[in-house]
């Protein structure tokens, strides 16, 4: 059984998350690396931008078209991410309970993957794998004028879809990132319902809001953790239910 692990705030869980039992997908460009949150350009064969924005290009806005467009192909992609590792249990990442979890007083999400994919089977998930902490050098497009804007974008998506989304510096590579790509321009709503096995509470978290969270849950099926800091590592203490 393979776990993978969702950190968030606490307002989101208790407001959102378990109200739904659904995760919501994300724009990269609303996530915190320096790649997704820089304007996109890729170099192109026969691209005709001049076809595209028809209103606004000229020789002075060719480069103002070139991001436009590839901000187009960004929006294109729905992310949702996780930590998933076989070194160690995914609650023990502490850089992730700074970052995304606030600095401990957040909570992290444990969720059974075959599970999860099981129950999202009627979503067009287009993948589901580890991001390479390898990045490439962005290869060119190469437009085809018998297909249409979306469908090139859709092509050159398929074709370089690891290098685009699935690709970050060294620096990261403490994250063990999974991400979950959906070709869409909209959000998605992903069940939890089947899959959710555990929710971890930060060193920090405000336990007066454990009931909040208790009655969305089956305690049979999802168990709820403390973590605590011993021999210097995170480890975890099963919560009684109430």
């Amino acid at each position: 059984m393979s776990k993978i692990y969702h950190y968030t705030k606490l307002s989101t869980v208790i407001e959102f998350i378990l109200p739904s039992m659904s995760l919501r997908t994300n724009f990269l460009n609303k996530m915190n690396g320096p790649k997704e949150n820089q304007e996109w350009s890729f170099g192109g064969i026969n691209v005709p931008y001049e076809i595209m924005y028809a209103d606004t290009y000229s020789d002075k806005t060719h480069i103002t078209c070139m991001y436009k467009f590839g901000e187009e192909i960004k929006s294109k992609i729905q992310a949702l991410c996780f930590v998933h590792t076989d070194i160690n249990d995914g609650y023990e990442n502490e850089m992730m309970w700074a970052q995304y979890a606030e600095n401990h007083k957040g909570v992290c999400i444990e969720l059974d993957k075959e599970l999860f994919i099981k129950e999202n089977s009627h979503i067009d998930i287009f993948k589901f794998q580890n991001v390479e902490y390898k990045p490439k050098k962005d290869k060119w497009i190469h437009w085809n004028r018998d297909m249409s804007k979306d469908e090139n974008i859709n092509q050159f998506i398929k074709r370089d879809f690891e290098n685009l989304f699935l690709s970050k510096s060294h620096y990261w590579e403490k994250e063990y990132e999974k991400r979950l790509l959906i070709i869409t321009n909209d959000y998605c709503q992903l069940n939890i319902k089947e899959s959710l096995t555990g929710i971890y509470f930060g060193l920090f978290t405000n336990l007066n809001y454990d009931i909040a969270i208790q009655q969305y849950i089956d305690s049979l099926k999802t168990k709820t953790y403390s973590v605590y800091f011993e021999d210097n590592r995170l480890k975890k203490m099963e919560r009684k239910s109430k």
